[in-house]
This record gives C-alpha cells, structure tokens and sequence, in this order.
C-alpha cells in the first residue's frame, strides 16, 4: 500500500479534511526559513499536531540551524521531523542523534533543481546523493522538486526516470513529492514503486487554501492505482 502524506496543513479544518480523505500521515511547515505560504509558529504546528487522531502519523518540516531544528521539534513533538533544506550529512546526523530516544525520527528531503536535474547537496547526481543520505541515520527520503523562485511545493513533477532509480538503488524508503495531483499520481506510482507520495499544492484550490475534494480524489487514485498492482 501507498502512504500518503497531505503537507501544508494549517488549520483544524485541514486536518480533518486530509484524515477524512483518507491521509495516512500529516504535514506542517513549521517556522522554514524561506518565505512559503504554508509557514506555522512551532506552538500552532504543536496544536495542530495534538489534534491528529490516533494511527495518522505527524510531520514537522523545517529548515535551518541544527539547534533550531531540535529546538522545534521538542515543541512540536511530531512523529516525523523532515528536513527540508540543504543539510550537510553532518547536520542530519546531528539531528538524528540529537531526537534518539525522543520518539521522533528523521526524514530527509533531496530537493532536485527541475532546470538542472541536479541534486541540492554536495553530491549533485540525485542517485548518488540520496545513496550517502540513507546512510546517516535518517527513515525516509522525500525526493522533491525545486525551483528558482519555490524551495518547495513547486506543482512541477520530477523526472520520474530519476526517481525510480533513486527508489531501486537507495536502500531507504522513498516518499516521492513534486507536482502529484491526482491527475498524474496513479502513473507516478506506476513507474516510480515509491514507499510513499506526499502532496501540497495538488489537492489546493489555491495557494495555502486546502479542497476536500481534490483530497479526496488524490486519495481514490492512489487507491485504485494499489489495487491494479
């Protein structure tokens, strides 16, 4: 079965759209550093994140400083922390260690450049990159497009070729984002096999203006796309 993640989320109305839909983990950006429109304080994510209901796993995602990070964490409490920048495998691991034993674990997002096709990490070959990333401690890998102008929720696909290699060859569970709605996620889940999908702009009438029925549309054609397989 395909996990799904609907990120963005900030209201409790959010919440209970995307667990009514059907979401099997929910997402809030939580103070990122880069202007987003789906940016919270660390207290309203904590709210939000006390509001899920029990078996839907939370996710915090954030960028920046190490301590900042932790720091945000340990007031969100959330399942997940993803990080969302362009951490150095020293920083993950830091953060890693930093949340062992705290009931949080790690995900990593690997954001790749939609011009470039390049990695934003040390390691620019997005297969390689997500190979030394499995290694430092993390659960998962958000494999993410970006853009000049957005870090994130970008609404523009990746290269699914790219990220199947990435999901056959990393070793770590791979949640694949960038540009999935549910016109084009049942192919993505075809081609890709990823452990997961997580989804943003795709299921918004808007920019930061969540639709239930475009939650609950996403989340029949990942269902329907599991049952062929």
């Amino acid at each position: 079965m395909t996990r799904v993640k609907m990120c963005g989320l900030m209201s409790t109305d959010d919440v209970g759209l995307a667990v009514t839909a059907g979401a099997d983990a929910l997402g809030f950006v939580t103070e990122y550093p880069q202007s987003v429109p789906w940016n919270l304080t660390r207290d309203r994510a904590a709210a939000l994140v006390a509001a899920a209901p029990p078996f839907v796993t939370t996710t915090a995602v954030v960028g920046g400083a190490v301590e900042v990070m932790l720091a945000i964490a340990a007031t969100v409490q959330p399942h997940f922390l993803q990080l969302h920048g362009d951490e150095t495998a020293d920083e993950i691991e830091a953060v890693c260690a930093g949340l062992a034993g705290s009931g949080t674990k790690v995900i990593k997002a690997l954001r790749v450049d939609i011009d470039s096709g390049e990695a934003m990490f040390v390691e620019r070959d997005p297969v390689k990159a997500a190979t030394i990333l499995a290694s430092t401690g993390i659960a998962g890998l958000v494999l993410d497009s970006k853009t000049a102008n957005r870090p994130a929720g970008t609404g523009i696909p990746l290269d699914w070729g790219v990220a199947a290699r990435v999901a056959a060859s990393s070793g770590c569970p791979l949640i694949l984002a960038g540009g999935l709605s549910a016109d084009n996620v049942g192919a993505a889940i075809d081609h890709v096999h990823p452990y997961g999908v997580d989804v943003i702009s795709g299921v918004e009438s808007e920019r930061g203006v969540k639709d239930g029925c475009r939650m609950r549309a996403f989340m029949a054609t990942v269902r329907a796309t599991d049952g062929q397989g």
